[in-house]
């Protein structure tokens, strides 16, 4: 039953505290609790103390009357958008056995999972697993940074996008203004992704163990590095103006923004200044200090040219020479694009 659920990405009512939907849940998941967090440390301590029957006369004293009524009300409303609900808590226990009791005094019924998100959390762990005995025809895409992969990835319809869920363009200089997902809902939207893949040729972005502060898991990243790899090339100046594109031309340059945005990529510039060499970092740390002061394009693409000329062109040079044995293509966007679809 749970693989029909995650192949037809049923909508779920996760009714567990916020916390806990936070720490990982599923991703067509809502979270709509039956006890926030305040309320579940309360009925927590009562059941440390006095056992499941007290701390079960509780719950129920203590969502009752309006607050039960806005609840159940919520839960409806979800029901009557996506009637293919279901609903789960912790480990299919009290909880969603009490939802489900609500909502059916009002004459709503929903199917519940049995075993809750602790049983969902293991089919997505078993997915990863069974990739031991996959199939399916992988490719990594590769190629020097700003050969465009990750648009790409996103053209072919045969791909997982492993940039996007992770939520990191997966280098220094990564970050987005919104925050990576946990690493539980991390995992489980790899897991829904790749179990709902259907086609026989599966293409991944060429990446390293992490992604960000996210870590691909070993099984997946495993089978990626023994994959076939077709090299996407693109000349240093296109590299540039793609990288310019997506990093810079839409920031914000307005006076105490620019001081931000600066800082911003001077504190990614610093995690790599080792790699970079002294003189390197200083060299790149002053153009790109005078690029955000004078806002120019031009500007910005020197030090772009000079990044990727001294740390990110050596760094990919050295890791391919280590995979050209797995090369199977190499060609510009066009035939990199015939051969992916292909």
């Amino acid at each position: 039953m749970l693989d029909k659920l995650i192949q037809e990405n049923t909508p779920f009512i996760d009714v567990r505290s916020p916390k806990e939907f936070d720490h990982g849940s599923m991703p067509t998941s809502v979270n709509i609790p039956i006890l926030n967090d305040d309320e579940r440390e309360i009925i927590g301590k009562k059941f440390k103390q006095d056992g499941s029957e007290a701390a079960q006369k509780a719950g129920y004293r203590l969502v009752s009357g309006a607050l039960k009524d806005e609840r159940v009300i919520k839960w409806k409303k979800f029901i009557d958008k996506n009637p293919n609900a279901w609903i789960y808590c912790a480990r299919g226990g009290l909880r969603s056995r009490i939802a489900q009791i609500w909502l059916k005094e009002i004459g709503v019924n929903v199917d519940r999972v049995e075993l809750g998100f602790k049983s969902l959390r293991n089919f997505c762990m078993q997915i990863i697993d069974d990739i031991k005995k996959d199939k399916k025809d992988w490719i990594i895409l590769a190629g020097r940074t700003g050969s465009n992969k990750t648009k790409l990835i996103n053209i072919l319809n045969n791909s997982i996008d492993l940039e996007g869920l992770a939520n990191h363009r997966g280098s220094a200089f990564g970050d987005k203004s919104t925050p990576q997902p946990t690493p539980i809902n991390f995992e489980n939207m790899l897991s829904v992704k790749y179990f709902q893949h259907n086609n026989k040729k599966l293409i991944l972005e060429d990446e390293s163990r992490t992604i960000g502060r996210l870590v691909i898991p070993d099984l997946f990243h495993y089978k990626m590095r023994q994959s076939n790899i077709c090299i996407l090339e693109a000349p240093l100046v296109e590299r540039v103006e793609n990288i310019y594109n997506d990093y810079i031309a839409n920031l914000s340059f307005s006076d105490n923004q620019a001081a931000l945005n600066m800082k911003k990529f001077q504190n990614n510039l610093i995690k790599i200044s080792k790699r970079l060499g002294s003189d390197n970092f200083k060299k790149i740390d002053k153009l790109m200090k005078r690029a955000f002061i004078d806002a120019k394009k031009e500007t910005h693409l020197q030090w772009i040219e000079e990044l990727l000329s001294c740390y990110y062109d050596r760094m990919y040079d050295y890791q391919l020479d280590r995979k050209m044995n797995r090369c199977s293509y190499k060609g510009d966007w066009k035939a990199c694009l015939d051969f992916l679809e292909t």
